[in-house]
């Protein structure tokens, strides 16, 4: 595993750190902005804890036009994974902002190891 990767330094915290953890779990943007991450007001922000025995899908945002299209264009959808732990499914321009809030924890020097 990377140890500049973003999702790598926030598991290895957690799992590291009850309190942070506990916080992560509360109030995600009070612990991510104890490592340099600053999220936006207008970005609604979940962080959940997986179970051995759960399998997640995160469906993307509803788009009618693109609903409609035939057949449906996957292609339009950026699909990636993040070390082997994380697979994220966004569109391009979810993507790069999300990109910008993961990295910005190495661009405060708020790297906590």
């Amino acid at each position: 595993m990377d140890k500049n990767d973003f999702e790598y330094l926030l598991t290895k915290k957690a799992w590291e750190d009850k309190e942070f953890a506990d916080l992560l779990a509360s109030n995600p943007y009070q612990a991510l902005a104890q490592l340099g991450v600053s999220i936006p007001e207008n970005i609604k922000l979940k962080v959940v804890q997986q179970k051995k025995d759960t399998l997640y899908f995160t469906i993307p945002a509803f788009d009618k036009k693109r609903s409609q299209e035939k057949p449906f264009q996957l292609n339009q959808i950026d699909i990636w994974s993040s070390g082997k732990m994380f697979l994220w499914l966004a569109s391009a321009e979810q993507k790069a902002k999300l990109l910008q809030l993961r990295n910005s924890i190495f661009t405060t020097g708020a790297n906590h190891e």
